[in-house]
């Protein structure tokens, strides 16, 4: 019976893990809600389920505790290690939220059984003793010092220690322990076998942190491998300051990577983002396009019409890019007229539809009167370039080449089209 138990506590804890990997590694297909959404089950799980087994003769285990609670401190220190401040910030603000809401919502409910009329059968937390509620409440405000208190730890260790399967161990190993020990004495205060059941959770606890431990080692080193990955500062001081204030910096350096006049990203932005897209897109074999355009005879326009329309020529095309961009695409003004758009996880075909809504669009702008600009014969000529479908391009390099040779493919073959192939002049379209 006890082999079994632990079993199946190892079992859960392995298909917590490979869920939570399997989002991660998914999140540039599918975002990053659904990790949000299953960690915050998670929490209401580990906050409400008190179930207890025996994995050994009197060693008693709560499993929703431990398990949910270990692969919810793996799911932060990966989303830390491995990307930029904001998104740990993210994430424990969505986690402490949702868990906050449900937490209170579930207490709600749970007082109908404790009126009468309230004949349904008893789940989770609803019916349950006073004790148990006051206790998924204190778990519920507990859980954001404990999601910050890991990043201080992982920090504080960085200073002594290299290896990042220890730095995460140690990390994971302590934020468990304390909280094992903390919601045991809590909940077990005036039993008899207090002490055993203390060392039984924190033992638990410890070692389900150093399982979740080495799966985040081997996901970064072996599945996934980040170029960002946080080696640690080993700078306590300064943690809580860059989960706080992160934004500012984030602006500042929003506004010093951005075009003054139409407010897309500028060349040195592009230059640094889109050599990192390819590299990260040829090592998972994922499909990447980068789009040219630029605004069709706009000396003409601006020798015409001045420069104050050929500036808002500039803007609206810029703006026309950003309305039809995903947040995952990068939009540039790569120099005078031209703009560059980075299209990750695109084939040439989705980069075709978007290159045509960008034209529809902008022909609906122009002969819009609200935007001064119906007077101007105002189109744009787009080049296309893919990673894995054109073959002979897998550099950043040769994409852009090739994206910008069919761009003056395009002009030459009397401009407002859009090129996704290489085609004799006379016939492109």
């Amino acid at each position: 019976m006890h082999t079994l138990q632990l079993a199946l506590l190892s079992a859960e804890a392995l298909v917590m893990a490979l869920l939570v990997l399997g989002l991660f590694r998914s999140r540039g297909l599918i975002g990053r809600s659904p990790l949000y959404v299953v960690l915050g089950g998670f929490q209401y799980l580990a906050a409400s389920a008190a179930l207890r087994v025996e994995i050994a003769p009197g060693w008693m285990l709560e499993p929703a505790s431990l398990v949910v609670f270990g692969a919810t401190l793996m799911a932060v220190l990966l989303v830390y290690v491995t990307e930029e401040p904001r998104h740990t910030r993210r994430l424990v603000h969505a986690l402490v939220l949702g868990n906050g809401g449900l937490t209170l919502v579930a207490v709600i409910i749970g007082q109908h059984y404790r009126i009468p009329g309230g004949d349904v059968p008893m789940t989770f937390m609803a019916g349950v003793p006073w004790r148990d509620t006051v206790m998924a409440v204190v778990r519920a405000a507990a859980l954001y010092p404990f999601l910050i208190g890991l990043v201080l730890v992982y920090e504080f260790v960085s200073r002594y220690v290299a290896a990042l399967a220890v730095r995460a161990a140690l990390a994971l190993g302590t934020v468990a322990a304390v909280e094992a020990a903390l919601f045991t004495v809590l909940a077990q205060w005036g039993h008899a076998d207090l002490g055993r059941v203390l060392v039984a959770s924190v033992t638990g606890g410890v070692a389900v942190a150093a399982g979740f431990a080495l799966l985040l080692w081997g996901y970064v080193r072996l599945i996934d491998p980040a170029t960002n990955t946080s080696a640690g500062t080993g700078d306590v001081s300064e943690v809580l300051q860059e989960l706080t204030y992160r934004q500012l910096y984030e602006q500042a350096r929003s506004r010093m990577t951005r075009d003054a006049l139409t407010g897309v990203h500028n060349r040195g932005y592009f230059d640094e983002s889109f050599t990192r897209a390819v590299a990260h897109a040829l090592r998972h074999r994922e499909h990447l396009s980068v789009l040219i355009t630029d605004a069709d005879n706009f000396k003409a326009i601006n020798d015409r019409f001045s420069h104050i329309t050929g500036d808002k020529v500039l803007r609206l095309l810029a703006g026309t890019l950003a309305e039809e961009a995903r947040a995952s695409d990068i939009v540039c003004r790569y120099g005078g007229d031209e703009f560059v758009v980075v299209l990750p996880n695109s084939t040439l075909s989705s980069a075709q539809a978007f290159a045509e809504r960008f034209q529809r669009r902008l022909g609906a702008r122009v002969a819009d009167p609200a935007n001064g600009l119906t007077a101007l014969d105002l189109s744009a000529t787009v080049g296309i370039a893919s990673l894995l479908e054109d073959t002979s391009a897998d550099t950043p390099e040769d994409l852009l080449r090739l994206a910008d040779n069919r761009l003056y493919v395009g002009k030459r073959a009397g401009r407002d089209r859009v090129v996704w192939r290489d085609v004799p002049v006379s016939s492109a379209q």
